[in-house]
C-alpha cells in the first residue's frame, strides 16, 4: 500500500485510502487522498489512544518526527445525528454535553433551520464521541445516548404539527 500511496504523489503526511474487498477477497482501491480520514477519525485516535493526530501532522509538515506512540489504551466510537426527513428543525432534546465518557459533542443545526436526510457529511446535524475501557462498554454508551436524542422536524411545506423522531432509527 505504501508504494501505491507514493505513486499517486503523497510522499509524506496523512493519507486516506478506501478499499473494497469482494467475496473472492480481492481488493480494489477506490480512493486515495492526501488527508486524514473523515468521520472524526483524529478525535477517535486522540480519545482512545492519546495520539494527537493533528499535532503529528503539523510535525510532519514542519519536518519534525511525529509522535504516534499511544499514551492510552481505551476505546472510542462516534455517533452522528441525522434528520429523519427533510423539513424545519423545531426542537432537539436529549443531546448531551461533554461529560466523562463523552469527551466530544458538536451540534451544527440551528433550531428553526431547514434540515435534510444526509447525502453528504456536512448535512449531519450533530455528532458525539463515546469512550470507555472496552469496546462493548463504548458501543452500549453510544447506542444509549443516540436513542435519547429526540428531534422534532416539520416536513417541508407543512404548517401543522411537528412530528417527533428518535435517532434510534436514524443514527447507527
Amino acid at each position: 500500500m505504501d508504494a501505491v500511496i507514493r505513486a499517486v504523489g503523497i510522499p509524506h503526511g496523512a493519507s486516506h485510502t478506501e478499499v473494497i474487498v469482494d467475496v473472492a477477497c480481492q481488493c480494489t482501491i477506490i480512493e486515495i487522498a492526501a488527508r486524514i480520514g473523515a468521520g472524526h477519525i483524529g478525535l477517535l485516535l486522540q480519545h482512545a489512544l492519546g495520539i494527537e493526530v493533528f499535532a503529528a501532522l503539523l510535525d510532519v509538515a514542519l519536518g519534525r518526527p511525529a509522535v504516534l506512540t499511544p499514551t492510552a489504551h481505551g476505546y472510542a466510537t462516534v455517533r452522528f445525528i441525522a434528520a429523519p426527513h427533510a423539513g424545519r428543525l423545531v426542537s432537539v432534546t436529549g443531546f448531551r454535553r461533554p461529560a466523562p465518557g463523552v469527551p466530544f459533542v458538536r451540534w451544527r443545526a440551528p433550531i428553526g433551520g431547514m434540515v435534510h436526510t444526509p447525502s453528504a457529511n456536512a448535512q449531519r446535524l450533530g455528532a458525539f464521541v463515546a469512550t470507555g475501557t472496552d469496546a462493548a462498554e463504548v458501543e452500549q454508551r453510544a447506542d444509549l445516548l443516540a436513542r435519547q436524542v429526540q428531534l422534532r422536524v416539520v416536513p417541508p411545506g407543512d404548517a401543522g404539527q411537528a412530528s417527533w423522531a428518535s435517532t434510534a432509527a436514524i443514527a447507527p
